[in-house]
């Protein structure tokens, strides 16, 4: 029997926990990759701006991968915290969309500006009456 009060969830919620659990499969997937790339020959890049090519180091392809792990399982986090409204969720999820606002405005030359608008459309879409609902529901 459905309660008069309950409250269903948004359709832009359940995006954006799908799109947390792309992101982090990929990341973990990513991070695991340059964690093996290591044991080779460490691998070059080219600098985008100045078209140099230079080598990343062991420390850092381990940090890097480690941390897009770390940052992948925090996403798995989110997305269920997302799924169930939790409130805690909505404010974490505010909190990397507007972070990531900022760094994008860094790189605005490489992808900076598709970075600002996806996080502008995130923190617009947790923020709506709808979501807000969802996110602040008793259980």
């Amino acid at each position: 029997m459905s309660g008069v009060g309950t409250v269903t969830r948004p359709i832009g919620v359940s995006i954006i926990a799908i799109l947390m659990i792309i992101n982090a499969v990929a990341d973990i997937f990513i991070g695991f990759m340059l964690i093996f790339s290591a044991f080779g020959d460490n691998p070059e890049f080219v600098n985008q701006i100045t078209g140099e090519a230079q080598t990343a180091s062991t420390f850092f392809l381990w940090f890097y991968g480690a941390m897009l792990i770390f940052l992948g399982l925090i996403f798995f986090w989110l997305a269920k915290l997302a799924w169930i409204g939790s409130a805690t969720a909505q404010v974490f999820i505010s909190v990397l969309a507007v972070i990531n606002i900022v760094f994008g405005f860094f790189s605005l030359g490489h992808g900076g500006f598709v970075q600002v608008l996806l996080g502008l459309i995130v923190v617009l879409i947790v923020n709506t009456n709808h979501a807000k609902q969802w996110f602040t529901q008793v259980p």
